[in-house]
């Protein structure tokens, strides 16, 4: 089956300067999609494209294996974007959401639409009779999502859905979308700040960095100036006193990343590893991850590194006690600028 949406070859830039380079992208009819990555990585550009509301420099985007524009009338009633700033209407909250349901030439009375579009948000449906400036910013957000999920879209994109809301806001926010994926089966993708809360909620979760597509997630990066020692060996001194060694790099400012499949669990180096002495802060789960994740507190770095069940047992690793991590420098990545 053809993916829903696919990227190829796109590549965007704004003043002359590249903020979005793709090679391949898809993403599967009904699944959750996160995009994950700093400010200035191209998480809005992509979602933008994606969703047909901005035209990329060069490249191609198909819907169900077929080329498509941007404002292509037709993929536009079937996907839709909802951008980090609520924008609502100078109406109430009834016409901000039976808006999209008339512009498409639906003929019956929007009551019932907006009422159960309400619910889905968790509002009550006396809301319908409120104006715009009568709301508070997590209400906006959600009459906003309510007006899109009115149109049961098959393709939903949020922009950053619960970076200034309240905590009962993003709680409904996310049933909103959840129940969106059970009941018509949209595809959502969803760019955040939140890394647990992408965790926990997607399926699939992409990395972004200078508007590239990282093999590995962020978790653990390093910000150069990376200095050379006599034997010309590159590294950074931790807070601790600690050093970490890393391959040649592009620039003395560039940024690492270490995967955390590549930091082990050590009593001591072998060959050509290398050790870091660390605290443990904490363990958790991860759906995305066959193996639970360990957080280790090293001078002023936090590291997250993969930990085999069997090195659970015995609480050798509770939160409190000194391990020792291993890694191959030549493992290290670095983050193109």
């Amino acid at each position: 089956m053809w993916p829903l949406l696919r990227l190829r070859n796109v590549r965007h830039n704004y003043n002359g300067r590249t903020v979005l380079d793709i090679a391949e992208l898809s993403v599967s009819a009904g699944t959750i999609t996160g995009l994950a990555g700093p400010n200035g990585s191209g998480k809005s550009t992509l979602l933008k494209i994606l969703s047909l509301a901005a035209r990329c420099t060069s490249g191609t985007v198909y819907l169900r294996n077929r080329p498509v524009l941007p404002f292509d009338p037709e993929a536009h009633r079937r996907i839709s974007l909802l951008p980090q700033e609520a924008y609502l209407l100078r109406r109430t909250v009834f016409d901000n959401i039976s808006y999209g349901l008339k512009i498409r030439g639906q003929k019956n009375q929007f009551r019932d639409s907006v009422a159960a579009a309400l619910e889905l948000v968790g509002l009550d449906p006396s809301f319908a009779g409120r104006f715009w400036n009568q709301l508070s910013g997590g209400e906006a957000q959600r009459v906003a999502l309510a007006a899109r999920l009115a149109l049961k879209p098959d393709c939903l994109l949020l922009d950053e859905p619960t970076a200034s809301v309240d905590m009962e806001s993003a709680r409904c926010i996310r049933r909103a979308i959840l129940l969106a994926r059970r009941e018509w089966g949209t595809t959502l993708i969803i760019a955040s700040h939140n890394q647990s809360w992408l965790d926990d909620l997607c399926d699939t979760i992409i990395y972004l960095y200078n508007g590239r597509i990282l093999e590995c997630s962020l978790e653990n990066v390093l910000l150069g100036p990376w200095l050379q020692n006599n034997r010309r060996e590159f590294y950074k001194e931790l807070a601790d006193g600690q050093f970490i060694h890393v391959p040649p790099p592009p620039h003395p400012d560039s940024s690492a990343v270490i995967a955390s499949a590549v930091l082990k669990l050590s009593g001591a180096p072998s060959g050509s590893s290398r050790t870091l002495t660390g605290t443990v802060s904490g363990i958790f789960f991860d759906k995305h991850f066959t193996e639970p994740r360990i957080h280790i507190v090293c001078g002023d770095h936090r590291f997250v590194a993969c930990v085999p069940d069997m090195n659970l047992n015995g609480g050798d690793l509770l939160p409190g006690r000194t391990v020792t991590l291993s890694y191959q420098p030549e493992d290290i990545s670095w983050l193109e600028k």
